[in-house]
C-alpha cells in the first residue's frame, strides 16, 4: 500500500534576506501566521512567526508577563502601531527569526508527527538528514488529509 506523505513538499518559505514587508504580504496572501526561513543554500534558519512581529509593534508595557496587564495608561492608537510596523518593514526577516521548536525528517514516523501536533506544534519544518535543507512543512491540515486517505488541497 502506498504511503501518503504527512507533509507538504510544495510549501512557501522565506529567504533570510527577504524584508518584513514581503513576509507580511505573503502571510496575508496565504493566510499563514508563520513561515520557515532559509539561507541561500536552502538550509533552515528558523521560523518567522507573526507573534514575533507583533511583539515588536507592541509597547513594552504590554510584554510584561504577569497576566493581562492594565493598559489604561497606554494611549497608543492604531496609527501608532502602524508607525512601528513601518519602522521594521524594510528590515530583513533574519532579524526576527526564532529557532524552530520542532523539526522532523522525511522518514519521521507518522505517529511522531501526529504526537507533535497533538502537543501543540504547528507548521513543523521537514529537514533532509543529509543536507540540512528544508524539504517540506508538516501542518495539521496535511496530517488530517493523510489520515483521511487523501491529500491536502
Amino acid at each position: 500500500m502506498k504511503s501518503i506523505a504527512m507533509f507538504n513538499p510544495d510549501f512557501l518559505s522565506l529567504r533570510d534576506t527577504d524584508t518584513v514587508r514581503e513576509a507580511t504580504r505573503r502571510m496575508l496572501q496565504t493566510r499563514v501566521s508563520d513561515l520557515p526561513v532559509v539561507d541561500a543554500s536552502g538550509k533552515l534558519q528558523g521560523m518567522l512567526k507573526l507573534e514575533r512581529l507583533l511583539a515588536v509593534v507592541l509597547p513594552r508595557a504590554c510584554l510584561i508577563d504577569h497576566g493581562v496587564p492594565d493598559l489604561g495608561f497606554v494611549s497608543d492608537t492604531l496609527e501608532d502601531l502602524r508607525a512601528r510596523m513601518r519602522e521594521i518593514e524594510d528590515k530583513p526577516v533574519k532579524e526576527f527569526v526564532i529557532n524552530a521548536a520542532h523539526v522532523i525528517h522525511p522518514d519521521t514516523s507518522p505517529l511522531e508527527v501526529v504526537l507533535m501536533l497533538y502537543r501543540g506544534a504547528n507548521n513543523i519544518p521537514v529537514i533532509a538528514r543529509d543536507s540540512g535543507k528544508l524539504v517540506g512543512m508538516a501542518a495539521a491540515r496535511d496530517v488530517l488529509a493523510a489520515l483521511q486517505g487523501g491529500e491536502a488541497g
